[in-house]
């Protein structure tokens, strides 16, 4: 007897006793769907946080910011920050002497300081605004989009140039719509300086980036960001603003750079560069943050879990086994005379084995199919309800997260060559015993 052929006879048996294979194939079905919904789940996971990290530019940034020492028994009753000196500083020159030196690396530095905020009147009408000094890649990194003209470029900063991109509100209350490239309008920063800016860009302003979808206010009352020149606005803003210096900012890296690896090159750059070789732990220097070690640390995390939980969701298989075990006895004690004639007409004692255990096999393995679907069909089931709970978030968190659902191809897999092992190892016992019945004693069996 054949393969081909014991197959056929597994699926003919497995008919003729459809509610018991369905039954025996339980514990397989809730073991492999268990395990499959559980790796599902976790993959889903880290399928979700890593694309939302990314819709957010988080993978690929790397934020940066000036700390100090701080004792490891600070006592916080008494202790006084260390006050930064006008030498620690970070200027623009600092910041294009780091892009020069990375020019593989490095996609843009973003900087974001505010010189204060207030209402613009124009000859057309007026705006609240906010006044940010920025450089180039403030809008991708925000996933604002551009609507006419350019952004501000790192020539702007290098060359002090009096220059600003406005939002498309600005546009709508301040020009009453009409285009205002080119033109000239007046912004009076706190302490009563008056800055003279041409317009070079519009950008449209995205409330859920932005951070203010759930504002109360009427969009005439938001008061959107007018970008400048950092260096233009820093150095006209009075002496004040001018002594800050740059105290956080955010590197863009370009596709392909690990952030990780790159963090710690952009502390070891400004170390030697900046502060002649002295740990930010032991004075002022740069610190930095980026969020695909975090992405790792919790994919490590949700790795470990989704395992441990899929390996006790297992144990079920083990069970089920034991039930395949226990009905493929008890056939083999119902077709006894079976087993006698054909053993009476020629059958050997490896196609007696062979058939057994092809039955037990092929049982493990529907219900390892079924399991599977029903898994996958879990997975998307919480899918739609987690795809509920988003539309029910505010705008603002609803635009963060970008849900994805991955099924386990590895785990699918593996769930199905283990769910075969379950019936080739526990289907053997049964098939064995089979085989080694005499053929005289099975004939006179009732």
């Amino acid at each position: 007897m054949n393969t081909k052929e014991s197959i056929r006879l597994s699926l003919e048996n497995i008919r003729v006793n459809k509610m018991r294979s369905i039954l025996t194939m339980l514990g397989i079905i809730i073991g492999i769907s268990a395990v499959i919904t559980i790796t599902t789940i976790g993959n889903s996971l880290k399928s979700t946080i890593s694309k939302s990290m990314n819709s957010i530019g988080g993978v690929n940034s790397i934020t940066c910011y000036m700390t100090a020492d701080v004792p490891d028994d600070v006592d916080w009753e008494t202790f006084e920050y260390p006050e930064q000196t006008e030498e620690e500083n970070l200027t623009w020159t600092d910041m294009s002497g780091f892009m020069d030196a990375h020019p593989d690396e490095v996609e843009h530095v973003v900087i974001n300081s505010e010189f204060g905020s207030g209402k613009v009147t124009t000859d057309t009408g007026e705006a609240n605004v906010s006044l940010l000094g920025t450089s180039d890649g403030y809008l991708d990194m925000n996933n604002l989009k551009l609507i006419s003209g350019r952004e501000l470029k790192k020539q702007d900063n290098d060359e002090t140039k009096s220059v600003c991109v406005v939002s498309d509100l600005f546009v709508k209350y301040a020009c009453d719509g009409k285009n205002p490239l080119g033109k000239m309008i007046e912004l009076e920063v706190d302490g009563g300086n008056v800055l003279r800016v041409y317009v070079v860009g519009v950008y449209h302003y995205d409330a859920n980036a932005m951070g203010t979808a759930t504002s109360k206010k009427s969009e005439k009352e938001i008061a959107t960001g007018i970008l400048l020149p950092y260096t233009y606005i820093s150095d006209n803003s009075g002496d004040e603003y001018n002594s800050w210096g740059i105290d956080y900012f955010t590197i863009v890296t370009k596709d392909g750079i690990n952030a990780t690896d790159f963090a710690q090159e952009t502390k070891d750059y400004f170390k030697q560069a900046k502060y002649n070789g002295v740990d930010a732990s032991e004075a002022f220097g740069v610190d930095t943050y980026d969020m695909a070690s975090e992405l790792s640390e919790i994919t490590k995390i949700l790795d470990v879990v989704t395992i441990a939980i899929a390996i006790i969701a297992s144990i079920s298989l083990i069970v089920g086994g034991v039930g395949v075990m226990n009905i493929m006895l008890v056939s083999v004690v119902e077709r006894t005379r079976e087993i006698g004639i054909r053993k009476a007409l020629g059958a050997q004692k490896k196609n007696i084995h062979m058939q057994f255990l092809t039955e037990a096999t092929v049982i493990c393995l529907i219900g390892g199919l079924i399991g599977v679907v029903i898994g996958v069909f879990n997975g998307f089931l919480l899918s739609v309800i987690g795809g509920q709970v988003i539309t029910n978030m505010d705008a603002e968190m609803k635009s963060m997260i970008q849900l994805s659902v991955s099924p386990s191809i590895p785990a699918i897999l593996i769930s199905l060559v283990f769910s075969v092992l379950v019936g080739v190892i526990f289907g053997s016992y049964p098939a064995k015993r089979a085989a080694a019945l005499s053929p005289i004693e099975a004939l006179r069996y009732e």
